[in-house]
């Protein structure tokens, strides 16, 4: 997937401390970090409520709690 801060390819990771299932992206030109999205037909990413515990995929309508993660 491509970095949405810089457009850069970003490195996708198996498995998280939030979930084994949520992999995370990671962009090395700008330091970009977010979790995958949970749906495995997508390939957006996920935002954290202000709990930092509920996530949603910016891209599809995935949602999920889990462990705080930053």
């Amino acid at each position: 997937m491509k970095c949405p801060q810089c457009a850069e390819f970003a490195n996708k990771t198996k498995g998280s401390p939030v979930s084994e299932y949520i992999d995370i992206y990671t962009c090395g030109a700008c330091g970009w970090r977010k979790l995958g999205c949970g749906s495995s037909s997508c390939d957006g990413y996920l935002e954290a409520d202000a709990s930092g515990t509920r996530y949603a995929c910016v891209k599809c309508d995935w949602t999920g709690t889990g462990s705080p993660w930053t």
